[in-house]
Formats: C-alpha cells, sequence, structure tokens
C-alpha cells in the first residue's frame, strides 16, 4: 500500500475490497484508516441518528458545514451558526435568532394542504410549506419572509450554505422536534451566544390547520394548538443546510 499513497485518486485500481483507506486528519496530515477505524466512525454518527443529538452547527474556513460537540463551543463560538438536532433521520439546524411576527396579515390560506393534528405532527415539510406560503402571500406573510430572508450576523448575506433563502418556518413536526429537545438546544445556544428559546410562549410553525388557522406549539407544556394566523407569536427560522 504504501507504493500507492502518493498516486492521484483517478490513477488508483478499482477494488471490491480493502484493508485501509486514505483520508486527511485535521491538520492536513495523510493518515490510514483501517475497516474497524471506519465502522467506528459511522457507527458513532448512527447512533446519534438513531438516538437523537444536540450538536453545534459551524461555517469554518472553506465554507462547508461543519458540526461540533458542544464541549467544543469555546474553540468555535466565531463560527457557529446554531444547533443541530439529528432526530429519527431528520437534520434541523435551529438559528441562532428569532422574531415575534404575525403569521399572516389576513386570515387566508398560505397555499398549503389542511392537516389535521396527527398529519401535522407528522409534517417535516417546513422549506417546501415555506416556500409555498412565501409564493402564495409574498409580503402579507411576516413569519415566512423574516425566516426566508434571515441569515447568522456572521456570515455574508448571499452565502451559499448559510445565507438568506436557506432558512425557513419549522413545520410542526420539526417544531415538536425542538421542543422536545428544549433544554439541550439551550444550553448549546448558551454556549455560542444564541438567543434562548423562551419557555413561556408559543412559536409558529409552517403547518396550516384551515385557511384562517396554522399550529403552533406552546414551548412550556410542549403543546400543540392552532390559533388565527393574523396573532403575533413568535418564530425561529431553521434550517438543513440542503
Amino acid at each position: 500500500m504504501a507504493q500507492n499513497l502518493d498516486k492521484a485518486e483517478n490513477q488508483l485500481s478499482k477494488v471490491s475490497d480493502f484493508a485501509y483507506l486514505r483520508a486527511v486528519d485535521g491538520s492536513g496530515n495523510s493518515v490510514q484508516l483501517s475497516k474497524a477505524d471506519i465502522a467506528r466512525i459511522l457507527g458513532n454518527h448512527a447512533e446519534i441518528m438513531r438516538a437523537g443529538g444536540v450538536l453545534i452547527a459551524t461555517r469554518e474556513s472553506d465554507g462547508y458545514p461543519r458540526f461540533r460537540q458542544i464541549d467544543q463551543a469555546a474553540s468555535y463560538k466565531n463560527q457557529a451558526v446554531g444547533v443541530a438536532i439529528f432526530e429519527g433521520g431528520h437534520l434541523i439546524i435551529v438559528a441562532k435568532d428569532e422574531a415575534a411576527k404575525q403569521w399572516a396579515t389576513s386570515n387566508v390560506s398560505g397555499g398549503n394542504a389542511a392537516k389535521g393534528r396527527e398529519a401535522a405532527l407528522a409534517d417535516f415539510a417546513g422549506r417546501s410549506n415555506t416556500d409555498t406560503i412565501v409564493t402564495t402571500l409574498g409580503a402579507n406573510a411576516p413569519a415566512a419572509q423574516y425566516c426566508r430572508g434571515y441569515y447568522p450576523s456572521n456570515v455574508e448575506q448571499g452565502d451559499a450554505n448559510f445565507g438568506a433563502g436557506r432558512w425557513w418556518i419549522p413545520s410542526a413536526g420539526e417544531l415538536f422536534t425542538i421542543w422536545s429537545h428544549l433544554l439541550e438546544v439551550n444550553r448549546a445556544m448558551a454556549a455560542i451566544s444564541g438567543t434562548a428559546l423562551d419557555r413561556g410562549t408559543w412559536y409558529w410553525s409552517s403547518s396550516e390547520l384551515s385557511a384562517a388557522y396554522a399550529w403552533y406549539v406552546n414551548f412550556y407544556y410542549g403543546y400543540l394548538s392552532n390559533t388565527y394566523k393574523t396573532y403575533e407569536y413568535r418564530v425561529r427560522p431553521v434550517s438543513a443546510f440542503y
């Protein structure tokens, strides 16, 4: 294997099995990973995906997303763009900021299919919900417009991964997932100087019950309810760095 370490990737032979893979460590040095190493690394990440986990989401020097453990916050605080939740195969990035906004300026449909309670809790389509709301209501959708125009203060507005247009109103399923990790998320927010989620208030989702009503979640009780879209409640942008 040693004689192949200096070859370009396109000069190497294709095989169906291997003893080692070449990789690059955090300092840019070439290293060897055995199959056991790879299984351990993937297994650790798979456990986070299965059991759920909260990490810090960062934008580092290459411009791409990275995830760091909360105890690394002191080293990556300036690069942090939010808090990541891995739950049930879903990735949700919770923004560091929020605002109080009306869902809509009048009680009209945002263009999404009406959902009852069970369907709302199963709704993880916040991104497409928000796209539809913005297309349908335009400037008459303050919460959606806020999330769609949001970007963290430590990145440029046009950033390809983290800039404006990369964030949305969480769906009811996404919002309830955030609430279920509330204490962990707020600990991570404190570590990166983000705004804590408020346990004493309600947060909008992008899921609709009807033309006049949208779903929202009480962050003290974890209670999913619905109300008129013209009322003003908190909205917290989310992303997944798709």
